[in-house]
C-alpha cells in the first residue's frame, strides 16, 4: 500500500470517527418570555438568550409528558436572583419522556428539576444531554425517575447557596438511571453541608460510567466525588475523580448500597474507595 493511500486511510478513518456537528432545531415552539408553562406536548426552543431575576417558582414549568426543550445553543439564567435563589431553571413534577439538551443554564437553587417521590418511578425516561450548568447554588442538574440518562453534560461552580448548605453537581434519583460522560468540576457545600460531585440515591440498577469529576469541597461537611446512597447493583465504570476527600462511596447509611466499580481512576483522593466490590483495575 502507498503512502498516500495508507494517509487517505486514516484521514477517513479520523473522518468517520468524527462526532456530528451541533444542529440547530428549527422545527419547534419557540421559548420566548419567561416565566413560560409548557401544557401541551411536543418540541420547545430558544430563539435567544433569556434571563430572570425571579427568587421562587420556575423559568419554564413542564406541565406535560413528552416535551423537547433544545436550548439551540443559548443561556437560560438566573443569576440576578442572587445566592438566597429558590428558583428552578427548567422544572416538571411526575413527568414522563422529558428531554432538555444544548445550552447553558445558569444561576438557579436547581439548574434542571426533575420531580418525583419515592420510589422515584412514577417519572421515567428522561434525557438530559450536552448541558453546561454553572453557577447553579444547590445542583446543577437533579433528575428524579426510572430509567432516565444523563449524559455529556458540563456541570461547572455549583454551590453557594445562602438557603441550603448541600452541594450536589448532578444528582439521580430512581432505579436504572445512567449517568455517562459528564464533566463536573467545582462543587462546593456551605456551611456544614455535604458536597457531593455526583449522587445517586434509591438508584438500584444504575450506571456512572466515564464521568470526570473533581474539586468538590465543603466547609466541615463530608464530601464525595462519586457517591451511592441506599442503591443496589450500581456499577462504576471508567470514572477519573481528583481533589475530594471520598472517590467513589457506597454508603453504609439507610439499608446500605451495593455493586461493582472498574477500572477507575483517582488523583488527590483521601479515600479512593470506599464499600461496593472492585474488579479489574481501579487506582
Amino acid at each position: 500500500m502507498t503512502i498516500r493511500k495508507i494517509k487517505n486511510l486514516v484521514l477517513l478513518t479520523l473522518l468517520l470517527a468524527a462526532p456530528g456537528a451541533w444542529a440547530e432545531t428549527i422545527d419547534c415552539t419557540a421559548i420566548t418570555t419567561l416565566p413560560t408553562v409548557i401544557t401541551v406536548q411536543g418540541i420547545y426552543c430558544l430563539t435567544g438568550d433569556l434571563a430572570t431575576s425571579m427568587t421562587s417558582g420556575a423559568a419554564i414549568y413542564i406541565n406535560t409528558n413528552n416535551v423537547t426543550i433544545d436550548l439551540n445553543g443559548w443561556k437560560l439564567g438566573g443569576l440576578a436572583a442572587g445566592a438566597g435563589t429558590q428558583a428552578k431553571g427548567i422544572y416538571a413534577f411526575q413527568r414522563k419522556n422529558i428531554t432538555i439538551r444544548n445550552g447553558t443554564i445558569r444561576g438557579f437553587v436547581r439548574g434542571i428539576y426533575l420531580q418525583d417521590n419515592s420510589p422515584y418511578t412514577t417519572s421515567q425516561g428522561h434525557l438530559i444531554e450536552d448541558i453546561r450548568a454553572d453557577k447553579n447554588t444547590l445542583s446543577g442538574i437533579w433528575v428524579e425517575g426510572r430509567s432516565s440518562i444523563v449524559r455529556r453534560n458540563q456541570v461547572v461552580d455549583t454551590g453557594g447557596s445562602t438557603v441550603f448548605g448541600n452541594a450536589y453537581g448532578i444528582t439521580l434519583y430512581g432505579p436504572g438511571v445512567r449517568a455517562l460522560i459528564n464533566d463536573i468540576s467545582g462543587t462546593a457545600a456551605t456551611f456544614s453541608g455535604m458536597a457531593s460531585g455526583l449522587y445517586l440515591r434509591e438508584a438500584n440498577g444504575a450506571v456512572a460510567e466515564g464521568n470526570h469529576i473533581d474539586d468538590v469541597r465543603s466547609g466541615t461537611g463530608p464530601i464525595y466525588g462519586l457517591q451511592f446512597y441506599n442503591s443496589s447493583d450500581v456499577l462504576a465504570v471508567r470514572n477519573r475523580i481528583t481533589g475530594t476527600n471520598n472517590g467513589i462511596y457506597y454508603s453504609a447509611a439507610s439499608g446500605g448500597s451495593t455493586g461493582k466499580y472498574m477500572d477507575n481512576l483517582t488523583s488527590n483522593v483521601a479515600t479512593p474507595f470506599f464499600g461496593g466490590t472492585p474488579v479489574g483495575t481501579n487506582n
